[in-house]
Order: structure tokens, then C-alpha cells, then sequence
């Protein structure tokens, strides 16, 4: 509870100095974290043994304590933890069953509880100071809390913020968190052995899916590139140290690698570590990693589960999500892949703010796509993109929504036989720019590929009639165009690449026919149709007004 739920060991460890003062020993606040944990009984035997070598008469030692409380309710306060709810939350969504465990006996404290975070523990769920014969470091106050939840030590875990917490949790046979939300050093809890050690709430809270998701998996193998690796998955091992131990497999960064070298060194890697069929495959990276890995999972051994580590803002809204996977063949995007839904997507806010900006620009194109066809509230917010691409954290909110969307549409259809096809507008011409790119040698981002690509298919929705009940007013192109024009660079392509475009659109495997291309278009921002086949002179003509209004030569 204190030092975990709530920011009030700062206003504890005041209350116990003055209490300890008074009645002449001489305490710093910095030994009192040391003791978090312990029954306020249990700290007073504790100092009165070291000071007069006995410990403390009971009756004085209910009064000290209770003068103790008083100080505290006096000078103190009740504040939540930041992160705290976020992390609550994050336990009950995944329905798993939350016990507190505290040292301390308040009443007015536990009532606290159920204000502050409502619904969280059941009824019967609170192990106090009332509830022990023996108070942290002592196993007991855990293996009560093991008892209440029903469970057994190894499907548990323990969060705390105090040594001798972390020691009462070890010693119950639980996987310990340490969360630095004192002055102690992090050292301390290593020498503990706690199971992992995060600076803080708010950090800890960003990672614990992925603390549960490594802990659910019998045997866990990670898949990175050679970028994510050391920025990432080393960083994250800092903090889960069970991580550096995994089977790695590190691959060459960039979209160009998403090729088969790069697969079969995924497989063989699984291959040479013993993977079986219930091992687990997380795919920590961008949306090549998980494309990739993904597709791993879903051919080796006929198929393991995977989750996907979101690392870049491109793949916590697309690539992550959803259930496609696969690989480029012949500078041809994705050619080869199945459809093969994670067991999670665990996303990560912080690394938002290492992002190279052309990554950032990348995922924001797909926001904006998303937000296109399917909420135009979104959409109107996002086209101020100056506020997002200064503060990408801003972002988090959207970024939920757009994972929102895409979860609903492919659940709805996770084979794309229907309206998940609306997931690919801006694709048809986004995928042609970015593989025309990559075979004149000249790659550009997925991202930023997709970009110009929905500003051509919003210009083929504004022109094309045929089988349509109405075309997108052109009205909508200005603001895109410029927000396109103002934040995102040139796609790589001239006027007379026309042709190599139309080229790489007929091999685009949405299409029925090479004689027609496939496109979703819009009637209105909110509203797009599927299995739309305009003519070659309406996608000519578009791409014409295209290059009119982005400048190409």
C-alpha cells in the first residue's frame, strides 16, 4: 500500500522521526524506508532493542505507535502513485485477481483503498497487520495473500517497494517486483534478488503486460533488429533481468531485410534452442520485426505463439495488430505471409519519445488513414499535426483508439474476405511508391509511402464514379494536402514514373484481376467502400492532380 499505492512514505517516515525524537532517539527519515513492511509494532521492538537493548513495554509501544499515526494524519497525506491506477488496471483487464498486502492495521487507510481505487480488491482480498502473527520480512503476510487469491507461488507475482518486502516475497517462493519509489538504491533490491527493478510506477506500469506476458510463456525466445536490440531489448533487460538469459535472434535493421535470409535465421534460431511448439516468440521491434517474427511463429513447427513488443509508433497502430505477417520477395512488399493473430500486443509509451522523426511520420500516417475511415473526430485533431509530431506522447490516447478500430474490423473479418479490406486504404498506391522505390535503389519508409498514397486514393475517391454511390468532396484534399506538403517528405516519385506505377498496382495481391485494380475509396472521411475497381484513366488522372498539388516534375 504505502510507498506503492500511495506517495506517503515521505509523510511516514516524518511521522516516525518526530515520534522517535521526542522520546529521545535520534532517527534520519532514510532508515525508516529500510523498514517499510514491517508492522508498526515490529519497527518500535525493533529501534527500542537496538537503543536500550529490550524491546518496548506493549502498552507503550500501542500508545508510541498510535501518537505515530496521529503525527502522520496531522502532516500528511494520501496521495495515489502516479502510475498506480494505470497498473491496477492493467492487472484487471487481464482478469487477474489483485490481494493487497500491507503492514499496516489502519482502518481509515484500507476505507482509503476502496475510494481511491474502486473495485480493484474484492471482498476478503487485504491481508493487514491484523491478519499476521509474523509481519514482512517474514513470508507469512504473502503466503496469506497466496491463500485468499487461491493461487499457487509461481503463478503469482509480488509488487513492492521496500527491501524487506522484496525479501518477504522471495522467500514465499513469488516473483518479486522491486519499483524504486524511494531513496533506495537499486542495489539493494539485487541484493534481495528481486525479480525485476523499475525507477518508477509510471515505468513499471508501461512494461508489466510484457512482465506478465514473459512469465505466462513456458519458454520464451525474442526476435529484434539490430537497432531495437541494444536501444530496447538491452534497456528492458536492465529492468527484467530474466530477459538477458532468452535466446536472441538479431537481424539486420530496415524493411529491405524483411526478406527470407532474414526468416530462415529466425527459424533456425528457434531450431538450435529447442523451441517446441509451446514455446513463445516475442517479436520486439517496428512493424518489420513483428511482420517478420510473426510470420516465424506461424511456420515453425506449423505454428507457436508470439506476442508482438510494439516499439515504434507504426507498429503500435498497424503492423502489430491483426494478425498479418510475412515477407518481401523481389522488392514485391509482403508477398509471402499468413494470417496469424498474436497472443498479445504489449505496447510501450516511452520509447515514443526515442523515435527518429521519419518513424514518427511513418506510424502517423497510418493514424491518419485510420482516422479516415473510421473516425473523423480523430482525423480533424490529427491534420494539427504540429502539436503531435512536438509532443508524441499526446498521441496515446489516438494511438489506443487506432488499435481500437483495428481490433473490432479484424475481428469482424480476420481473413479479409470482407470490410477488413477497408484496413488498405492508401495501400493500393502506397505499396507501388514504396516497392518502386526500393527497386530504383532509393527506399523510402513504409509510412511515408502510405502518406502519399492515401492522398492519391483521396483524389481516385473524389473522381472515380463508376459503381459508386457518391465521391468524396474535394473539399477534403486541400487540408490534407497541405498538412502532406508541410510535414512529410517527397515519396521519390516524378510524373513519368506513371507507368511503373500502374506496373506494380496490377501485381498488388488485393486484386481479383491484373486487369483491375483494387482500391478502397472514400464516399465521405468515416465512410469507405471496398472492392473498388476505378478505371485506368480515373487512377492516370488522379495521380495528374496528385503531382499538381505536391509539386512533381
Amino acid at each position: 500500500m504505502d510507498g506503492v499505492l500511495y506517495d506517503s512514505m515521505k509523510y511516514h517516515t516524518l511521522a516516525w522521526r518526530q515520534m522517535m525524537e521526542e522520546n529521545g532517539i535520534n532517527c534520519s527519515r532514510e532508515e525508516f524506508y529500510l523498514y517499510e513492511g514491517m508492522t508498526g509494532a515490529a519497527t518500535i521492538d525493533l529501534i527500542w532493542q537496538r537503543e536500550f537493548g529490550h524491546p518496548c513495554d506493549p502498552e507503550k509501544r500501542t500508545a508510541l505507535y498510535d501518537y505515530k499515526t496521529k503525527i502522520f494524519k496531522t502532516i500528511g497525506g494520501n496521495d495515489p502513485m502516479p502510475g498506480a491506477a494505470r497498473m491496477l488496471r492493467t492487472l484487471c483487464d487481464r482478469g487477474i485477481r489483485c490481494v493487497l498486502v500491507t503492514g499496516s492495521g489502519q482502518a481509515s487507510l484500507i476505507d482509503n483503498i476502496r475510494r481511491d481505487y474502486p473495485g480493484v480488491f474484492a471482498e476478503g482480498m487485504m491481508v493487514t497487520a491484523h491478519d499476521v502473527t509474523k509481519g514482512k520480512p517474514d513470508p507469512e503476510p504473502y503466503l496469506r495473500g497466496l491463500a485468499k487469491a487461491g493461487v499457487k507461488p509461481e503463478e503469482a507475482i509480488v509488487i513492492e517497494n521496500a527491501p524487506l518486502g522484496v525479501r518477504a516475497g522471495v522467500a514465499a517462493g513469488i516473483r518479486t517486483m522491486a519499483v524504486c519509489t524511494g531513496p533506495i538504491p537499486k542495489e539493494r533490491f539485487e541484493e534481495e534478488k528481486a525479480w525485476g527493478i523499475f525507477p518508477s510506477m509510471e515505468e513499471f506500469a508501461n512494461v508489466l503486460p510484457l512482465v506478465v506476458d514473459l512469465i505466462d510463456a513456458q519458454s520464451p525466445f525474442v526476435i529484434a533488429d539490430s537497432n531495437t536490440s541494444p536501444l530496447v531489448v538491452d534497456r528492458l533487460a536492465e529492468q527484467i533481468p530474466y530477459l538477458k538469459a532468452l535466446p536472441r535472434c538479431v537481424i539486420p535493421a530496415g524493411d529491405d531485410h524483411k526478406d527470407i535470409e532474414s526468416l530462415t535465421q529466425a527459424w533456425r534460431m528457434l531450431s538450435t534452442h529447442g523451441a517446441t511448439r509451446r514455446s513463445t516468440l516475442f517479436c520486439i521491434g517496428g512493424g518489420m520485426v513483428t511482420d517478420l517474427g510473426g510470420f516465424a511463429a506461424a511456420t515453425f513447427k506449423r505454428g507457436i505463439p508470439c506476442v508482438n513488443v510494439s516499439t515504434t509508433l507504426l507498429g503500435m497502430v498497424d503492423a502489430a495488430t491483426g494478425g498479418k505477417t510475412g515477407i518481401n520477395l523481389d522488392g514485391l512488399k509482403n508477398e509471402i505471409g499468413a494470417f496469424s493473430m498474436p497472443e498479445d500486443v504489449v505496447i510501450i509509451p516511452g520509447t515514443l519519445d526515442t523515435l527518429p522523426r521519419e518513424e514518427l511520420l511513418s506510424g502517423y500516417a497510418e493514424m491518419l488513414k485510420t482516422a479516415l475511415i473510421a473516425d473523423p473526430e480523430m482525423y480533424e485533431a490529427l491534420l494539427d499535426a504540429d502539436r503531435y509530431l512536438e509532443e508524441p506522447r499526446l498521441l496515446l490516447p489516438w494511438i489506443m483508439r487506432c488499435i481500437e478500430i483495428k481490433t473490432e474490423v479484424t475481428t469482424r473479418d480476420p481473413k479479409e474476405k470482407g470490410e477488413r479490406k477497408i484496413l488498405n486504404f492508401g495501400h493500393t498506391a502506397g505499396h507501388a511508391m514504396e516497392s518502386h522505390a526500393l527497386i530504383n535503389g532509393r527506399p523510402i519508409a513504409h509510412g511515408i509511402a502510405v502518406a502519399h498514397g492515401l492522398l492519391w486514393e483521396m483524389i481516385i475517391s473524389s473522381i472515380a464514379k463508376e459503381g459508386r454511390e457518391a465521391s468524396l468532396p474535394s473539399s477534403r484534399l486541400y487540408p490534407y494536402a497541405a498538412m502532406l506538403k508541410q510535414h512529410f517528405p517527397a515519396a521519390g516519385v516524378k510524373c513519368s514514373d506513371i507507368d511503373a506505377l500502374m506496373e506494380l498496382m496490377r501485381h498488388d495481391k488485393k486484386n481479383a484481376s491484373p486487369d483491375r485494380i483494387n482500391f478502397t475509396l472514400l464516399r465521405e472521411t468515416g465512410h469507405p467502400e471496398w472492392d473498388m475497381c476505378p478505371s485506368e484513366e480515373d487512377i492516370r488522372a488522379a495521380f495528374e492532380i496528385y503531382g499538381d498539388m505536391t509539386g512533381l516534375a
